[in-house]
This record gives structure tokens, sequence and C-alpha cells, in this order.
């Protein structure tokens, strides 16, 4: 079915990362942690109050807060760049994302293309988290189109059928590869043979 919005998911979608570099500092308090956490991913903390209480818990220095808590991120893209490129001429093309203040400015300063996109849906801002549905309806509201006009990519499957559920295209990102396959089969050849072709970084 065509599409006139595409909506990404940012880590592990558009954004590699793992909580490795964390776990030594972090997982001893990690129950202490968890509250933080959800309350700093759904704005309820904001991001000052975060880090200090997040220094308190891990020992971490305030000076290195912001390297150790952004260091969970790859340099890399999980789909090319160039390819998003060419998509934000042809497509409405947004975020949707669940993170917290600190890493989304981080990213947005590493990864300036994400201010390119037409809209961008992030759980502390929204004040709700996926799979709750307030966040899915503002992500709607900023689509401007249908709900089964949306094409929807996020690694988490339950997401996904939250999205799904509301009407939306949406499917499980696992790569570019299959990503490629997937727009072939929905008719976009264009789009997938340039997905192919592109580098996988520029």
């Amino acid at each position: 079915m065509p599409f006139r919005t595409i909506i990404f998911d940012l880590g592990r979608t558009l954004v590699p990362f793992s909580f490795d570099p964390l776990r030594p500092r972090l997982a001893p308090c990690m129950e202490q942690a968890q509250p933080l956490l959800l309350r700093a991913e759904t704005g309820e903390l904001g991001p000052r109050d975060f880090q200090r209480a997040m220094c308190a818990l891990t020992g971490v220095p305030p000076a290195e807060f912001p390297p150790w808590w952004n260091s969970i991120f790859g340099a890399a893209w999980l789909i090319p760049p160039g390819w998003i490129r060419r998509l934000l001429a042809s497509r409405r093309v947004g975020l949707l994302s669940n993170t917290n203040a600190l890493h989304y400015e981080f990213l947005l300063r590493e990864r300036p293309l994400l201010r390119d996109f037409a809209f961008r849906i992030a759980s502390h801002e929204a004040g709700a988290a996926k799979p709750d549905p307030r966040i899915y309806a503002a992500a709607e509201a900023a689509a401007q189109c249908g709900p089964h006009e949306i094409l929807y990519l996020d690694d988490i499957p339950a997401f996904v059928e939250a999205a799904r559920a509301r009407g939306w295209q949406a499917e499980v990102f696992t790569g570019s590869a299959p990503l490629a396959a997937s727009l072939e089969a929905r008719g976009e050849t264009d789009l997938a043979a340039a997905l192919r072709a592109a580098p996988p970084a520029d």
C-alpha cells in the first residue's frame, strides 16, 4: 500500500546503541535508577535533576556524566543517510522515539540530518512513551495524512503492534536489506533500488 509519511524510531532503527558501556556503574544500582530513567523518558524529571540524581546514584562525577551517558551510541547509521536525504525530498519524514532530553540533544548535535525531518516526536517532550496511545496520536497529528498512509519502522515488536492497532502500516526494523525488500513488495521499486545502492555512510 502506498504511504505518504514515513516515521522512524531512533535507537536501533536509525542509530545503533548498547547499554554495555554503562553497565559497570549502572548495574549495581539499576533498581533505584529505573524509576529515574522512566521519569526522564516521559519528561517528568528534567535533564539537570536527572543528571544530579544519577551522579549521586552511580558515583559518576558531574563533569564526566555527559560523555559517559552518551557513550551508548555507535557512530554508524543503520539506514544510509544518503538514502534518508533522498527520502526527505519525496516524502514527509518523521521521528517517533522513547528517549530522554540528554540523549536526544546529543543526537541532534552529532547527527544534524535528524533536524531536517519534518517532525520529531520525542517521549520526554510529548509527556508519554510508547506504547502509550498519546504519543502515537501526537505523531498522527504531525504526519498530516491518514493513519493508513503512515509507514512506521521500529525495532520493538510491541511498539509496531501498537501502531498497527491504530491503522498504521508498521514493520519491525531488522536492517536495510529487509527494508528494501519490503519497499519493493509495496511497489516502491525506485526507493528500494536506491536503498540497496546507497553507501552505508557519507
